[in-house]
């Protein structure tokens, strides 16, 4: 669904010299113009399309973005830092990464992630770094991989066609593959139920992380309450629920949700779990009896790691499904295995 604005495309010379570097107020007006070029009016997140916006986001620090900018001022890339749905405000998301079709031939994609990983990180000083890298193609993910990215989770369908009629670069709604880097070292134990602990090793064991897995086979305590952090996606179509602390009455609290979900139309709902929780298989197990099923691990969600499950409505198509990494193409068996045995509890 478009939106009013102001701006109109400009076109912008190709071949022209350019620089990488941190974002400067003066640069507002070239990011419109390259979200535009790029997305047309359907870019899911708005705040490209309005320059205070950006420079207010940039000064608040929520956003921190980086350009390829010519000599002109044109802005020909864009990439950033920035706070998205993570527990944890120290782990920062990276992403909102997009090159005019006129420049994908250079390095600016590889210049921009080397900067956001390197110079901004020292910088800001997160705790770990993640990206959610489409897989209508192997771009980014490829780029991430240089910047020592790994892959761990996997969002199916996660993200509508609509943001990729443009470019006429997607059949269907796409799937993201979450790469994580971690920055901070810390020592934590993960609390995971027996179902999934071959996974959990194996999203894992290249992370360079200290990770202890123990079973999750405590009880939820008497008269424990869930903590849920919940947001809507609507542009999206994603239900993402934060599931801080888990209590005795998860189950009831699910079922509100997805009734919500159900009424606000939501085509994907996902829960991640905070695995710092001994009795975390519990909610585990009520989610997956429920019909989800795995997308992965992701490190430091909730400053302690998080276990990603998902249910969708619609049928992936995994012939459109581009992974750059045998690791990546691993975890996409695991979880297409997982969503089988899920789809069997849903319609015995």
């Amino acid at each position: 669904m478009g939106i009013k604005v102001n701006a109109r495309e400009k076109t912008v010379l190709p071949d022209q010299p350019f620089i990488v570097d941190a974002f400067r107020p003066g640069d507002a007006k070239g990011m419109v113009n390259l979200f535009l070029t790029v997305y047309g009016k359907d870019y899911p997140i708005k705040t490209f399309y309005y320059r205070d916006k950006i420079i207010r986001e940039n000064s608040l620090g929520n956003i921190y973005s980086v350009v390829a900018r010519t000599p002109s001022n044109d802005i020909v890339g864009h990439g950033a830092l920035f706070r998205s749905s993570p527990w944890s405000q120290n782990l920062f998301e990276i992403g909102q990464m997009l090159i005019l079709p006129s420049y994908r031939t250079t390095f600016a994609a590889f210049k921009i992630h080397q900067y956001l990983s390197e110079e901004l990180i020292l910088k800001i000083l997160p705790d770990g770094i993640f990206g959610e890298a489409v897989c209508n193609h192997i771009t980014t993910q490829k780029v991430s991989s240089l910047i020592d990215m790994k892959d761990v989770a996997m969002e199916l369908d996660l993200m509508p066609a609509s943001a990729y009629v443009k470019e006429k670069s997607a059949p269907g709604r796409v799937t993201c593959l979450i790469q994580f880097k971690g920055i901070k070292e810390d020592v934590q134990e993960i609390f995971i139920p027996r179902m999934y602990r071959e996974q959990a090793a194996f999203i894992l064991q290249d992370l360079n992380l200290k990770r202890r897995i123990s079973e999750s086979s405590a009880s939820m305590p008497l008269n424990s309450k869930s903590i849920i952090h919940r947001k809507f996606f609507s542009h999206a179509g994603v239900g993402r629920f934060n599931v801080v602390s888990t209590g005795r009455d998860f189950g009831r609290k699910l079922a509100g949700l997805e009734r919500l979900g159900i009424s606000k139309r939501m085509q994907v709902m996902q829960f991640f779990i905070n695995l710092a929780e001994p009795w975390s298989g519990e909610a585990i197990e009520i989610l997956t009896n429920k019909g989800y099923f795995l997308g992965g691990l992701v490190p430091q969600w909730f400053v302690t790691d998080g276990l990603l499950l998902q249910k969708i409505n619609t049928t992936p198509d995994v012939r459109f499904i581009k992974l750059h990494t045998p690791k990546a193409r691993s975890l996409l068996e695991m979880i297409l295995t997982d969503k089988e045995r899920a789809d069997q509890n849903i319609y015995r």
